[in-house]
């Protein structure tokens, strides 16, 4: 199981030769509530982030992502939701349950790394908060659906 935050600056790299092809920056979530590859940046200013699909990826260490080939990183979906950046951004929703109770404001998520499915959000409750109580996972075992401003977190799939 990964979270955004441990995967996040992961190097990426050929298996056949460990040459580095980049870093990655954000993941990507489907409609469908997986994990469907990783933003991966990189220093040269004509080719700079690219998709990775969770498909590609060969092999992953603790701190370490392997692909095949540089083909391996395609152009950048516009379906997909990123996680921490971008104009959809999930990172600092608000997260509700299906009945308007707030859970928290979305900080990391819980994956497995091999299927891409999400198992858990962790979420805060503000900095005084944390501190006091500590930050909590909120399970799940469906999508969410995402709404303008929110995130609903679904009871059944």
């Amino acid at each position: 199981m990964r979270t955004f935050q441990k995967v996040k600056g992961a190097p990426v790299f050929l298996l056949s030769n460990d040459e580095n092809v980049g870093t990655v920056s954000d993941i990507f979530v489907g409609d469908n509530g997986k994990v469907a590859g990783y933003w991966v940046a990189n220093r040269k200013w004509w080719n700079r982030q690219k998709f990775l699909p969770l498909s590609a990826v060969k092999q992953q260490e603790l701190s370490n992502i392997y692909v095949n080939s540089k083909t391996d990183l395609t152009e950048v979906p516009h379906s997909l939701y990123r996680f921490h950046e971008g104009k959809n951004h999930l990172f600092g929703k608000p997260l509700f349950s299906e009945d308007g109770a707030v859970k928290g404001l979305v900080e990391d998520v819980y994956f497995l790394d091999e299927m891409g499915t999400i198992v858990g959000y962790e979420v805060t409750d503000g900095f005084i908060s944390d501190f006091t109580e500590g930050k909590h996972v909120v399970k799940t075992d469906a999508p969410l659906r995402v709404e303008k401003s929110q995130l609903v977190l679904r009871t059944h799939s």
